[in-house]
């Protein structure tokens, strides 16, 4: 359950392409072979991602043996809160295209569609979409932030909680940051059971510089007091 407090928020697209900023890791299956790579892509200006080097013969192989020069993938990716939490999952992304050969011995994916998993549902963003977006300005910087502000700012983070409404904080047993982008701060509400609720609590203007982030986070405690 989420509760918003101001508008703006990221688009679907625009959460695409910030997951795949953030990743370190990523999965990539083809009809022969699925295989696990940490650490050997980049992504380009454009969202475009290519695969550095991966290790084995087996996608280099298909690839050879395909009769057309590209091979059908599909490469996927898992967001996780850098905060200790219950359910730790936040969104599952999976890009659906076709693999070619890249510089460098690489591999590069030439994305037709990506699903995005989030808040219960799935969504389809077409490729045009994604090319028009950009990531998130704090994509990187997400998980720096938020770790720092769960470890080091307790006393913020019971402030920024005053801020949801009543019956939320009346029922939760702990309070965690769980998301920032450039637009606001995600606060998880946990309860007894396994149950949570999530409230968001939008910054009075989209910050574009992870140095703004603090700036922001104690406007909305000032402001609201």
């Amino acid at each position: 359950m989420y509760a918003h407090t101001r508008d703006g928020e990221p688009t679907p697209a625009q959460r695409v392409r910030s997951v795949v900023e953030a990743a370190d890791s990523l999965t990539v299956t083809t009809d022969g072979h699925s295989i696990g790579l940490v650490g050997l892509h980049t992504v380009d200006a454009a969202g475009g991602l290519t695969l550095h080097d991966p290790p084995g013969e087996h996608l280099g192989a298909e690839l050879d043996a395909a009769l057309d020069g590209t091979l059908p993938a599909v490469v996927e990716f898992t967001d996780v809160a850098p905060v200790h939490l219950r359910d730790r999952v936040r969104a599952r992304l999976s890009l659906h295209g076709w693999l070619g050969t890249a510089a460098d011995r690489g591999l590069h994916l030439h994305t037709e569609y990506a699903v995005l998993a989030e808040h219960g549902r799935s969504r389809r963003i077409g490729v045009d979409e994604l090319v028009r977006a950009q990531p998130d300005p704090l994509a990187r910087a997400e998980a720096e932030l938020l770790s720092h502000l769960d470890c080091a700012h307790d006393a913020m983070v019971r402030a920024l909680a005053r801020l949801a409404p009543a019956d939320v904080r009346a029922a939760a047993v702990r309070v965690r940051p769980a998301r920032l982008d450039q637009y606001g701060i995600t606060l998880r509400f946990e309860h007894a059971g396994r149950s949570h609720q999530e409230v968001r609590l939008g910054f009075g203007r989209a910050v574009r510089y992870p140095e703004e982030v603090g700036e922001e986070i104690r406007g909305l405690v000032v402001g609201r007091v």
